[in-house]
């Protein structure tokens, strides 16, 4: 999961140049309460460039629509650690501080922006362009809204921000690459190589000799760290959420009725259409399809004989028109009952589709809306009345009362958890129950110290806690005696990791132009493939792993080469190297603008370094930690 964030988040967050995108993530942004954010004031001053400093809340506004683009990217949360983990934080600290230079050197040049030139910005902007493609006022009123942004605040932003853009442009612009830069690139990263590979899985290796008392406290000696105990916390919970506070809040049917009668609108359920497709990989198929139809076949039969579709995927439900591809909706809305549709293209084939049912738009009445109507409100007051005793409680910490007493008061619930490493698991390793999610208690937990009791902390889902750390069990080596069987696997499994590694790197010096690797693992009832065309970036089932492939990019035709990878060892000799030829022109132009915006982030990035020696730099650690 972590190496898959790593690989998607690196369009998200870059150095130099485009790491100032960051201010596109945190421009629309307001700050909030999170559980990314700890107990310090939006306030604490995180950073400082020459004269002007950075503070928590700066860096929390960035951080929100980050992650929010990370979530909908990956279709995962991300926890706190991972942001550290991934440099996600680092990366837009810098692009904060990369900002801040900006901002300084603007005010050294005595850069200034003009009323019209605001004006022209604005209204350029394609966010804010109506149907017609005019600037729009009531739509750019209307972002502004959501974003709890008035227009002075925005213009505000908008004149800092061009000084900032105009020095990067005057430093980056005509950045270019030759022909030949892009010729070169182009060959380079269309290179293809084959090779016959041998495979040596671990599985298949066989089982070491028994090893000696002597040699597993040896192994032991020496491999410590890996049979280490965690530091262990014990600690005392009291949590609240909005759930609970919902469960005895009664809303009266008037003030239901009353809120039905505002979001009338909203409880309106437009048309629904049953749709069916028939997907197609090509326009040929496509056209074969609907000949069929033309013909008087039946539509699922085609889909599955002629365009080779899986049944599962023919009927896609009740569909309103906002939740279908535009293309697809556009037709689908004018289409009658069961009548199939022409061939449409999209980005995932070719389509003919056909509607079977259609439900007219219909409002829910009030007895349908109520009961949901009656949660949301239950869960409003419940939001308010948690604050409220948030507060309350926080307050009542601060003047010296114990967790104990504030449960009781409050009507908080108390946890007590005996012992509980970082992550959430007692010394069996089985994880502790909690009455909200682990992640955030823990990390709470293991920022307060022994004796100490934390600030009442809220979350992103509704609830509210507090932390008492009760005894801290620091980390410990396991004596052999009780660790002896990890320790035993452990021995074994280097032991064969030694054993195919040394059998991969004999099988590899053994290839000689005179004698391939087929020959030499045919002496040994190896079993050799050849791979497909491999690139310098393994992309799916390749075959080879990426260490391997990275070495064979390394050598000349007929050289053979050995890896290893979690699962075993691997030898190879490389068959063939294919060239691509010069790019066409789109080709060219392509790889162009990729040189030249590697460019422009390497010129941005030098910039923004040599700034640093005309506006100091200096980050605080200490309160960055503390406050995320």
């Amino acid at each position: 999961m972590l190496q898959a964030i790593r690989t998607k988040a690196g369009g998200i967050v870059v150095k130099g140049l485009f790491a100032l995108l960051i201010l596109s993530f945190g421009f629309w942004g307001i700050y909030t309460r999170s559980p990314y954010f700890q107990e310090k004031s939006p306030e604490t001053e995180i950073a400082s460039v020459g004269g002007q400093t950075i503070q928590a809340g700066q860096l929390q506004q960035a951080l929100e629509p980050a992650l929010q683009r990370l979530r909908q990217q990956l279709g995962a949360a991300i926890d706190r650690d991972q942001v550290k983990q991934l440099g996600i934080l680092d990366s837009l600290l810098n692009g904060l501080i990369d900002r801040a230079l900006l901002d300084q050197e603007a005010r050294r040049l005595k850069l200034d922006v003009s009323d019209d030139v605001i004006r022209t910005e604005i209204a350029r902007n394609p966010a804010f362009r109506g149907p017609d493609g005019r600037f729009d006022r009531g739509l750019f009123a209307q972002i502004l809204s959501l974003n709890h942004l008035t227009e002075e605040q925005f213009v505000a932003r908008m004149t800092a921000e061009v000084p900032r853009t105009d020095i990067l442009h005057a430093v980056t612009a005509g950045a270019a690459p030759a022909r030949s830069e892009v010729d070169a690139l182009f060959r380079h990263r269309g290179e293809t190589r084959i090779a016959d590979i041998v495979s040596l899985p671990l599985s298949g290796a066989a089982a070491p000799p028994a090893p000696s008392d002597a040699d597993l406290q040896k192994y032991y000696d020496a491999h410590q760290d890996n049979f280490r105990a965690p530091e262990f916390r014990a600690f005392t919970m009291a949590s609240l959420d909005t759930a609970d506070l919902a469960k005895e809040i009664q809303i009266p049917d008037d003030k239901l009725k009353a809120e039905y009668d505002q979001r009338k609108e909203d409880l309106a359920i437009p048309e629904q259409r049953q749709i069916e497709q028939i997907l197609a990989p090509s326009e040929a198929v496509a056209k074969q399809a609907e000949d069929a139809l033309a013909a008087g076949k039946d539509f699922k039969e085609v889909a599955t004989t002629v365009a080779k579709q899986d049944p599962a995927t023919i009927d896609l439900g009740l569909m309103k028109q906002s939740e279908m591809p535009k293309e697809l909706a556009d037709t689908a809305y004018d289409l009658q009952l069961n009548q199939a549709s022409q061939p449409i293209k999209t980005a995932f084939g070719w389509h003919i589709i056909r509607v079977t049912k259609i439900v007219p738009p219909s409002t829910q009445s009030f007895e349908q809306a109520k009961p949901a109507l009656a949660a949301a409100l239950a869960k409003e007051e419940a939001l308010d009345k948690l604050d409220k005793v948030a507060n309350k409680a926080d307050d009542a910490l601060a003047g010296g009362a114990n967790l104990g007493d504030i449960a009781g008061k409050f009507g908080l619930k108390l946890t007590k958890v005996e012992s509980a490493d970082v992550g959430g698991r007692d010394p069996a390793g089985k994880p502790v129950a909690l009455p909200i999610p682990g992640g955030e208690v823990l990390k709470t937990v293991y920022a307060t110290e022994q004796g100490d009791t934390s600030r009442v902390i809220d979350t992103q889902d509704g609830e509210i806690f507090a932390v008492h750390t009760d005894k801290i069990v620091a980390p410990r080596v396991k004596p052999l005696d009780e660790v002896k069987a990890q320790v035993l696997s452990a021995w074994q499994q280097d032991r064969k990791r030694e054993a195919i590694d040394k059998e991969a790197a004999d099988l590899a010096a053994a290839v000689t132009a005179e004698k391939p690797l087929k020959a030499v693992a045919a002496e040994k009832k190896l079993t050799v493939t050849t791979s497909p065309p491999l690139t310098r970036k393994p992309q799916g089932d390749s075959g080879a792993p990426p260490a391997l492939v990275a070495k064979l990019f390394g050598v000349k035709q007929g050289a053979a080469v050995s890896a290893e990878d979690g699962t075993g060892a691997y030898v190879a000799q490389l068959k063939e190297i294919k060239i691509p030829d010069a790019p066409s022109d789109a080709q060219a132009a392509a790889a162009s603008r990729q040189l030249a915006e590697g460019v422009r982030v390497d010129l941005a990035t030098e910039f923004t370094n040599a700034l640093k020696h005309r506006f100091p730099v200096k980050i605080d650690r200490e309160a960055l930690d503390k406050a995320f």
